[in-house]
């Protein structure tokens, strides 16, 4: 039986066993898949660990570990060089890392016609925020801001810039036709939150719970939920490691016990 799994921080609340578990079964492929609880001092060593295990095939990276994952491949794809970041790995004769991050939010939105000339706001800049900006630059999406705690710079595909402080980002607000929480909490105060204009769609990458700090404070703004971008990686992963895409159909959604859209 072949093993793949979820590492990084707080990995046993992921629903990733369960969404690759349902396809495993559904398509009669002897495998399973679990979680790796890790801390950053002991990343590498189990992570070594893991990887020289006869029966590992692949696994996911999560936050906050989609960069420290690199010194341990032998390859990567295109796309996860210009991001900076990996969340999927294949373990076979190489150790091969993509991402599937950017393209997984990219699908999440696809159905929403957002006006390219309008601003589109990230909050956080971790290493999915990073696959997000990729993905929007190479849609053609110019006009994206990126606001952080801390100072940071933006070096994405030969675009380099640095993150914005969010007391300047008030006058962005009621500009921008998305707002994308990638931080496990709501970075607005309470006066920029009521600044968000009910035409702005709101979307958190978070996925527990559905309903999040930052999307609750949105009562009657479109919302992109973070299962979305959370299943929408996870079939592209699978289909990295086995060649085509598995099932999503409605007994998975219900399992999930989320709306998907």
């Amino acid at each position: 039986m072949k093993h793949y799994f979820v590492i990084g921080s707080n990995t046993s609340k992921s629903l990733s066993p369960t969404i690759f578990n349902y396809w495993f079964k559904k398509h009669s492929i002897n495998a399973k898949y679990s979680f790796v609880e890790v801390d950053k001092s002991s990343l590498h060593k189990v992570l070594l660990k893991k990887i020289n295990e006869k029966n590992v095939a692949g696994f996911n990276i999560t936050t906050p570990f989609k960069k420290d994952v690199l010194k341990h491949l032998d390859t990567r794809n295109i796309h996860s060089k210009k991001i900076g970041a990996v969340n999927c790995v294949k373990v076979d004769k190489k150790i091969r890392g993509i991402n599937t991050d950017w393209i997984g939010y990219l699908k999440s939105i696809r159905g929403l016609k957002i006006n390219k000339s309008k601003k589109i706001l990230i909050l956080g800049y971790g290493g999915a925020a990073q696959a997000i900006f990729y993905g929007l630059l190479s849609s053609g999406y110019k006009n994206v801001d990126v606001f952080n705690r801390s100072k940071k710079i933006i070096n994405v595909d030969g675009y380099k810039a640095y993150t914005k402080k969010y007391s300047s980002i008030d006058k962005h607000l009621n500009k921008a036709g998305l707002i994308i929480n990638t931080t496990p909490t709501n970075p607005l105060n309470k006066k920029q939150k009521k600044d968000v204009g009910e035409g702005v769609v709101v979307s958190d990458i978070v996925y527990t719970p559905k309903q999040t700090v930052f999307l609750k404070s949105f009562k009657k703004n479109k919302k992109i939920y973070g299962i979305s971008m959370l299943v929408e990686q996870a079939i592209l992963s699978f289909r990295f490691w086995f060649g085509f895409n598995p099932t999503l159909d409605d007994l998975l959604i219900k399992k999930l016990n989320l709306k998907i859209k």
